[in-house]
């Protein structure tokens, strides 16, 4: 309902161009008709009629007069006669521009024409500007479109493969460049709470920010970096808190990863390392009979999942028993999954 609502606003916006092209001949169309109407009150003869050519009737008249309707008698006075003969044509030259040119912005639209982009986010508000729609731009679009975001896309390659996900989901996608001007105008950016600078090129990414918060100065930057110092100083010296270095992510999950095959992945908070690991309780387990408060209390681990079966749950009960088969996903420091491990009679290398 939301989407239907979004594009007839959209629509709205839309005709605003063709509506501003035809209001002029359609207001010129009008004059010419109160003043066909007020000629035709004054100068019409009585005789001919037998009677006087009340207001309303005269603009009446006036106004079949434009679709080639002629209700009296040719008039003498020459005026009369002008309008009798300019205002059919002129109103079928109104009435088919007007079908033309509102027909071509419906029939022809092109949802990735800048005027539709412009239209469509021009209804958003609070919403997420996404800038790069790779591999990473992708994953981010699936992951904001979950948590019921509303984005608008800018991507610069117009054969992009991923353009087709966005147009499934109605999100509007701008094809251009950043470079372009006024094209974070299109996007609405005023009204965006956020960016999100997902290109694989780290100037292009830094120079978007810094127009983002030059038209925006509130807006939240989350920025994509390779050049972890890079990174590091445009954190530091611009404040953009939300700066992030792919080496810098991906770094923990490589090494912990490599280290212990039960790690899914890991990263840090407060400058500790956090695993995330994947655990069965084995056969000989001293974990079995054990509640998931002990593992708690005694490791520090946090159990985010428990399976038994078919059956899995998310944020299990602390008084939740250990039993052989069960599989957990666990939150510790790497040391102390070791030691989760030994308790588990797991093989080594952990």
């Amino acid at each position: 309902m939301r989407s239907a609502r979004q594009r007839f606003r959209a629509h709205l916006y839309y005709l605003r161009k063709p509506v501003r092209h035809f209001l002029p001949l359609l207001l010129g169309l009008i004059v010419l008709l109160f003043l066909g109407s007020i000629s035709f009150h004054f100068l019409f003869e009585k005789e001919e009629l037998g009677r006087e050519v009340g207001y309303v009737e005269a603009l009446y008249l006036t106004y079949c007069l434009i679709f080639m309707e002629h209700l009296l008698e040719f008039p003498d006075h020459w005026l009369l006669r002008f309008f009798y003969f300019v205002l059919p044509p002129l109103g079928l030259v109104v009435i088919l521009d007007g079908i033309v040119r509102f027909s071509y912005h419906f029939l022809r639209l092109d949802e990735t024409s800048p005027e539709w982009v412009r239209a469509m986010c021009k209804t958003l508000d609070n919403h997420v500007v996404l800038c790069g729609l790779g591999k990473v731009g992708l994953r981010t679009l699936e992951q904001l479109l979950l948590l019921g975001e509303q984005v608008a896309v800018l991507e610069k390659d117009p054969l992009c493969p991923n353009l087709a996900y966005a147009s499934k989901h109605g999100v509007p996608v701008r094809i251009g460049h950043s470079r372009e001007e006024g094209v974070f105008d299109q996007l609405n950016i005023a009204r965006a709470k956020s960016i999100i600078l997902a290109t694989d090129d780290d100037l292009a990414n830094l120079e978007m920010a810094l127009d983002a918060r030059k038209l925006h100065p509130e807006i939240r930057v989350i920025l994509r970096m390779f050049d972890q110092e890079l990174a590091s100083k445009v954190r530091e010296s611009l404040g953009m808190e939300l700066t992030f270095s792919t080496s810098e992510l991906a770094a923990p999950v490589f090494a912990t990863s490599s280290s212990d095959r039960s790690i899914v992945n890991s990263f840090y908070v407060d400058g500790r390392l956090l695993a995330l690991a994947r655990i069965r309780i084995s056969q000989n387990s001293q974990l079995i009979g054990k509640q998931i408060r002990d593992l708690g209390r005694g490791q520090h681990a946090f159990v985010l999942s428990h399976s038994r079966g078919d059956e899995s749950t998310l944020f299990p009960s602390a008084e939740t028993t250990f039993q052989a088969g069960d599989a957990l996903t666990v939150q510790t420091e790497p040391h102390l999954l070791k030691e989760i491990h030994r308790q588990n009679h797991d093989p080594e290398p952990y």
